[in-house]
């Protein structure tokens, strides 16, 4: 066992300390006064180690702890959450922000003893239903008193001071600091000393037109909150919260390189994060990746420009893969070509070694082994490689039962691309090789192309036209 899966392991047998403890024969008469009355009972059976228990169950059978002790708990202790980093590898990765390969599939046995399990018929009865969860979790039968004021002593309002700022949502927005609670931010003297603070002061005095949000690194980034339903239909398996998983993958825009133009941005640019679950397959993944390589046909319509192609790159073309965790997920539907296989025949020939493939229709995303934060890629449509990377996993909750999967968690806002000769209205075509335009690629809008580029409605130079629908992609709606 590896020093993590110890560390983990460890941290939930302590977590089990209450469930360990739980009664199962209340016809006895236990309760939490009379606990202190069967200790000298206890006390042989619990001096043993824990340890022993789980090596051999069988010196438990005729104990005491037979009819005191629930072992259910235990039965995780031995649970494997990360596997083996074994295999060929395409780089390698270092860093403290990527994760050992994680064996998703155990995590809801991980977390069977917290109260996440089941879920209310309503929204309306969510906050009962936590609450009836958590009392069940924490035991001891309190009365409604008794719970009330445990739930209030253990308050997270206990760490508020009453003068924070309050923002208007609570997901991040574009718009400035609201002035009227910024003004009346009353601190002693030991918070004036805060760094925080002093930036806050020296930002409020030196952005007097509210232009420090051009500054920050997510300013272009939109957080998206779940959309709710009760009267939404899942066409699945109805949802069970705490075994279910949801995935959250970032996905970024493609990134060229070949020996003649290179991408020199800094990092990789996002694009958006999509929330799946774990029950989805692969394909969902990819279907729902949106980029304007599959909208728009690469065909010269320079001859006629109102006869554009009816049909999209993607239906021409609608072979793909995922590599994640160096394994390549291909899909394998109909019309489709293996475009890992050349790839895979070169790592052999280079000494990489042979890199396992799968067909992404038939694997869900819970059956795959991740790491967060690794950089892996989808490619498409030849050359067209888009980063992703798995930035969390986490199980089902309770008031997500009704939400509409796939969903969007985070999207970026897309700069529209101008005409080059008019820069007001959007571009709708892209020239190549024209002598009358001082640079190669332009981009132009409807009216400039045909009053520049045309007469009578032939071209009056040699050149190429490209239809461009960049501008018309909605991310949120990934095109059929």
């Amino acid at each position: 066992m590896d020093s993590q899966t110890r560390d983990i392991c460890e941290h939930q047998s302590v977590s089990n300390d209450a469930a360990l403890l739980q009664l199962k024969d209340n016809s006895e008469g236990y309760s939490v006064d009379n606990i202190k009355d069967k200790s000298n009972e206890l006390e042989p059976t619990t001096s043993s180690s824990t340890n022993e228990i789980l090596s051999n169950p069988e010196n438990t059978q005729n104990s005491n702890l037979n009819t005191t002790i629930d072992p259910e708990p235990y039965k995780n202790f031995h649970l494997k959450l990360y596997a083996e980093d074994k295999g060929p590898k395409w780089y390698p990765v270092r860093g403290k922000i990527v994760t050992p390969p994680i064996i998703t599939k155990n995590l809801p046995e991980a977390f069977k003893f917290m109260p996440i399990f089941g879920a209310p018929k309503s929204r309306l009865e969510l906050q009962d239903f936590q609450n009836a969860k958590v009392r069940e979790y924490v035991g001891c039968d309190l009365g409604d008193e008794e719970f009330n004021k445990l739930a209030s002593y253990c308050s997270p309002m206990h760490l508020k001071t009453g003068a924070e700022l309050v923002m208007p949502t609570t997901y991040p927005t574009q718009g400035p600091l609201p002035d009227k609670n910024v003004d009346n931010l009353d601190l002693d003297g030991a918070g004036e000393n805060l760094c925080i603070v002093k930036k806050l002061k020296l930002r409020i005095e030196k952005d007097v037109n509210n232009h420090y949000t051009r500054k920050l690194k997510y300013r272009g980034v939109r957080v998206i909150p779940p959309s709710l339903d009760d009267d939404y239909k899942i066409p699945l398996t109805p949802l069970e919260p705490g075994k279910d998983l949801v995935f959250h993958i970032r996905v970024y825009r493609p990134f060229y390189c070949n020996g003649r133009f290179r991408n020199n941005t800094r990092h990789s640019i996002f694009s958006n994060e999509l929330v799946l679950l774990g029950r989805h397959k692969l394909s969902v993944l990819r279907d729902h990746i949106v980029c304007a390589n599959d909208v728009g046909m690469r065909v010269d319509v320079s001859e006629n420009p109102d006869d554009l192609p009816t049909t999209s790159a993607k239906e021409v073309f609608p072979s793909g893969f995922l590599f994640i965790n160096n394994v390549f997920y291909v899909d394998m539907r109909k019309g489709c070509v293996d475009y890992s296989k050349p790839i895979r025949e070169w790592a052999v020939k280079r000494g990489l070694g042979e890199f396992p493939h799968k067909d992404m229709t038939e694997v869900t995303l819970d059956q795959i082994v991740i790491r967060l934060g690794h950089p892996d890629v989808y490619v498409h449509q030849g050359r067209c490689e888009h980063p992703l990377s798995v930035s969390r996993v986490r199980v089902l909750r309770a008031d997500e039962c009704r939400a509409r999967w796939p969903a969007h968690g985070a999207l970026s806002h897309n700069q529209t691309v101008y005409c080059a000769t008019c820069a007001e209205f959007g571009a709708r075509w892209i020239v190549t090789g024209c002598e009358r335009v001082p640079f190669d690629p332009a981009f132009f809008c409807d009216t400039c192309l045909k009053l520049y580029l045309y007469r009578d409605g032939k071209k009056i130079c040699s050149f190429r036209a490209y239809s461009y629908r960049g501008n018309e992609l909605n991310l949120l709606k990934p095109p059929g």
